[in-house]
């Protein structure tokens, strides 16, 4: 394994294993969990993935809320990673699930698969003894059946069967080579029990039967082959493979080479008519899809490569071919398409790319009357793989011809590659992706440095260059065509000059091989290829995408782009015929599509060459100003939140698209009927958006007191001067016009805003005189915010158990109404209440529910308050292994909502573990970091703590001025 502090285990029983290489004892309820996410480190796993590897996925034993049991089984392995030695950052939430963010080599599978790759790459270099180094070295990871105690889910069950096949193929392969380096006679007894284990498999009958025979046993060698032969009669009824029966022949005439002689040159009917082109460069981040298609081709007569031009499907199905042994096929053969023209002939193109004499030709006497038939007749006798590469462009006349060889030659093998599938039965499809660029060393990293070394030799990944070619990796979308187009610039331009160049990506990436298809050598032409083959209205539609950021619904898309020659009705399918070409990505888990970056600048520069920009943009920002508006206000539904979560993007384009374009009036029903979203969400964009459409100055009165309005409520939290006079204005708007409903929220964001001082008499009247106005208008919500109100202010004051009957009443209103996302913050504002009152065990259970209720939902603001009230509590119970990572996940969650109040409180608990460490040097510095961060945003009481705590920091630390003064700060904000 490799010398990293944390390894993941799965080939034997699930573990963790720490820096000194001791496990850590796994729950057994979270073992699968762990399995399923090792096994895809550094790709996300959806939720649906990972309820089916916990409970399988027929549903018999799926829990009522499959969601929340999920989400406390990932809480169990957080603590679980955390007395690891593991980071907060090291399960991270993404959507649409979680992903294990590790390398590769931290998970004992991959680094067996890794190792599989290099053992034979060694044998076809010839280094036996290195080969067999690596194949040992990876045997040596295993500690019993993989996946042991992770239950027999149907993932499950097909995960541990492919490790066990992959276990065993490497077992044979070691075989293999010590037959070759002459250690026959030391491998018999163990092939004997492998042969006793697997009574059926061929290969391992071969290798017994050569060893047997070189140890000088013949007769033994014979019979072994009549075992084989009459237990595939009786189970199967058939016969053993013709590679068998000619061992057999060999050994009974006493032909078989020695180890050190080589083996007979194929007959001149098995030579390839067009050898696989040898491997120039490496094959980087493509292990999964080799293994993936590998056992596709072990399932199905015709596996196709999919995917957009530049994703690498040729050298992927190139490496796949080479990858294929004895059991799968006999030869490979391969057809090249990328050079016909449309409407060439593809029975002709294949007999002229496999060698078949054309009819009418002297001496060619192959019976048949056309190429097609000419064709079949060549690939019907023997176990043969058919390569077909380049298919889109003639795929209706390949998949007819495809599908004719595959029902005449039983023993055929086709595997495609095409932007497209052939659409025939039995068909596979294998969707080829981008390259992993989750990670700063990921495959795509390794990529770009590969080929960068390739024109400068002295390029190395450093703490310089390595973030920068990540986000160069990022931005091209892990397109390998465009990293390698990217990566050959290194000879003339740094990374960050290339990085800052990608604006003009169709400009900069034309470094092709000269050798290469023209097609390939810049990325324009690459998509130009793609594009030139769809039909006009295909055409019209992938441009006109273009507008959409972060993806769409196909809603949206109907929305939007049925217009100019494509008509409503027409949309779905063109856009689902656009996913069939590989343009359009769907994601099934939401329901949504997108473009990959790199296509949609591309169809971006064909929506201006058409001059349908300005159209677009406005139909997108009335479609998404309509969104707003029908779902702003029901954003309390978790379901209906997540959506708008998920058109996050598009919000930000359409806000833009009214302040470039004067439709200010459009983005103010947009921005405005979004506030609660971005309250609930991601607030600094509210008040980005809100800010620079009231400095337009347009806009009538309402609109402009319900963006002030916005803005004042997004800041309740860490009010600021600006928030609260914002507040007023908009109040004072309300009641000059006579909106009674807005000027009631009005006072309730004003009493809200007050929650760290000012006259609790006078904000108790404003939630009073809201309460009557709102009554229970939008089915009590408003009610229940106005009871949260008041449990806010009963917290400040420090009256705790009034606190706690108030947070309860106003939690029983919020369930009432559905809205779990504000429960979540009123059950973490309770575990502060039940913590201040002495409940701290009870506070705890809260706190943690909370974390589990707002796990997941995209909630930052709750996400990281939920977090670092938890790591507190358990601070103030026990020096907790996981606070730590509590801390370090709610600090990184608070940064990336720009919440200060919840880093402050990070910082202190920073401060209060330094302390007992005794470091009260640093435990001042983060002391006076929270500070800094708080200013006066937090209860008066809590901010009093925070100073008596420094001013002990400060004593111990021997700071006596900077101690006098934190006491008496603490002593004004207590009198």
């Amino acid at each position: 394994m490799p010398n990293t502090a944390v390894t993941f285990a799965v080939l034997g029983p699930t573990e963790v294993r720490g820096p000194g290489g001791s496990a850590t004892a796994l729950p057994p309820s979270v073992r699968a969990l762990l399995a399923r996410l090792a096994l895809s480190c550094g790709r996300v796993v959806p939720v649906d993935g990972l309820t089916d590897a916990l409970w399988g996925d027929e549903g018999d034993d799926l829990p009522a809320d499959a969601a929340n049991a999920l989400q406390i089984r990932v809480s169990k392995l957080r603590r679980a990673l955390a007395a690891a030695g593991l980071g907060a950052d090291v399960l991270v939430t993404q959507a649409p699930g979680y992903r294990l963010a590790v390398p590769p080599d931290a998970v004992d599978a991959h680094v067996f698969e890794r190792l599989l790759v290099r053992a034979r790459e060694e044998t076809a270099a010839g280094n036996v003894t290195a080969a067999l180094g690596c194949l040992d070295e990876a045997l040596r990871l295993w500690r019993g059946p993989a996946l042991a105690d992770v239950g027999q889910t149907t993932w499950a069950t097909t995960e541990s069967t492919r490790l066990e096949e992959l276990r065993l193929g490497a077992v044979e392969d070691r075989f293999e080579l010590l037959l070759e380096s002459g250690g026959h006679n030391e491998a018999v007894a163990d092939i004997e029990r492998l042969v006793a284990r697997h009574p059926l498999r061929e290969r391992l009958h071969r290798l017994l039967m050569l060893a047997l025979y070189r140890g000088g046993r013949q007769a033994e060698a014979l019979a072994a082959y009549q075992a084989l032969r009459r237990g595939l009669a009786d189970e199967l009824g058939i016969d053993p493979s013709p590679e068998l029966q000619a061992l057999a022949e060999a050994i009974l005439r006493q032909q078989v080479p020695s180890a050190a002689q080589p083996a007979p040159a194929p007959k001149s009917t098995d030579r390839l008519p067009q050898r696989l082109p040898q491997r120039l460069t490496s094959v980087i981040g493509r292990q999964d899809d080799v293994t993936a298609a590998l056992e596709r081709l072990a399932e199905a007569r015709v596996v196709t490569l999919t995917g957009p031009g530049g994703m690498g499907k040729t050298t992927l199905a190139f490496e796949i071919a080479r990858r294929v042994n004895g059991a799968l096929a006999d030869r490979v053969l391969l057809v090249r398409l990328a050079a016909l023209e449309p409407g060439t002939d593809v029975a002709d193109a294949f007999a002229a790319e496999l060698g078949v004499p054309p009819q009418g030709t002297a001496g060619a006497d192959t019976g048949a009357d056309t190429a097609a038939d000419a064709v079949e007749e060549h690939l019907r006798d023997g176990r043969t793989l058919l390569v077909v590469d380049n298919c889109e462009h003639l795929v209706d006349d390949v998949a007819a011809l495809v599908e004719r060889l595959a029902a005449a030659c039983p023993r055929l093998r086709v595997l495609a590659t095409s932007r497209e599938a052939l659409a025939i039965p039995g068909e596979v499809q294998i969707a080829v992706g981008p390259l992993d660029v989750t990670q700063d060393d990921g495959p795509a990293v390794r990529l770009f440095a590969e080929r960068a070394r390739a024109v400068r030799p002295s390029f190395t990944l450093d703490e310089e260059t390595a973030p920068v070619v990540a986000s160069i990796c990022r931005r091209l979308d892990g397109m390998p065509l465009a990293i390698e187009l990217a990566a050959a610039r290194v000879k003339a331009l740094s990374p960050a000059d290339i990085e800052a160049r990608l604006a003009d990506r169709f400009s900069l990436l034309t470094a092709g091989p000269r050798t290469g298809e023209a097609r390939h050598r810049t990325l324009r032409a690459t998509l130009d290829w793609s594009h030139d083959l769809l039909p006009e209205a295909e055409r019209r539609l992938l441009r006109r995408l273009a507008v959409f950021r972060g993806g769409w619904t196909p809603a949206a898309a109907e929305e939007v782009c049925a217009f100019g020659g494509v008509g409503r009705g027409e949309v779905l399918d063109l856009l689902f015929r656009l996913v069939d070409r590989s343009l359009v990505v769907p994601e099934p888990a939401t329901g949504r599509f997108r473009l990959l970056v790199t296509v949609r600048d591309y169809a971006w520069a064909r929506l201006e060459e058409a001059g349908e920009v300005a159209e677009c943009r406005d139909r997108h920002l009335a479609y998404y100003a309509r969104l707003a508006e029908e779902d702003g206000m029901r954003v309390r539904d978790l379901a209906v939140f997540t959506r708008l979560y998920d058109e996050h993007d598009n919000f930000r384009a359409a806000v833009d698209h009214a302040l470039e374009s004067g439709d200010v009036e459009s983005g103010f029903r947009l921005a405005c009927a979004l506030v609660m979203f971005w309250n609930y969400g991601v607030r600094y964009e509210g008040t980005r958006a809100l800010t620079a459409l009231l400095e337009t100055g347009g806009g009538s009165a309402a609109a402009r007191a319900r963006a002030l309005q916005g803005i004042g409520l997004l800041h309740v939290y860490y009010p600021t001067p600006r928030s609260v006079a914002a507040t007023e204005e908009s109040l004072a708007v309300f009641e000059e016009i006579g909106d009674v409903r807005n000027a009631a929220i009005s006072r309730l964001v004003m009493a809200w805003a007050g929650q760290y001082g000012g006259d609790p008499g006078h904000h108790r009247a404003l939630i009073e005189r809201s309460r009557r106005e709102l009554g229970d208008s939008d089915d009590g919500w408003w009610l229940g915010m106005t009871e949260y109100l008041e449990a806010l202010l009963a917290l400040r004051l420090g009256d705790f158990e009034d606190a706690v009957v108030r947070w309860r009443r106003a939690l029983d209103l919020a369930r009432a109404v559905g809205d779990r996302i504000i429960g979540s913050a009123i059950l973490a504002h309770l575990g502060i209440a039940l913590r201040e009152s002495g409940r701290r065990e009870e506070a705890l259970a809260v706190l943690r529910e909370s974390v589990d209720e707002v796990r997941g939902r995209n909630s930052l603001h709750g996400l990281t308050f939920a977090l670092v009230h938890t790591a507190h509590t358990r601070l103030d119970v026990d020096e907790g292994d996981d606070v730590t990572a509590l801390l370090a996940e709610a600090d990184d969650v608070a940064r990336r909502a720009r919440n200060p109040r919840c880093q402050a409180w990070a910082a202190w608990g920073r401060a209060r573990m330094a302390r007992v460490r005794g470091d009260a040097g640093s435990a001042v510095r983060e002391c006076r970091d929270a500070l800094a961060l708080l200013k006066e945003g937090e209860f008066p009481w809590a901010r009093a703590r925070l100073w008596s705590f420094l001013a002990g920091c400060a004593e111990e630390a021997g700071l006596p001025d900077e101690a006098a003064h934190a006491r008496k700060t603490a002593a004004a904000l207590t009198g």
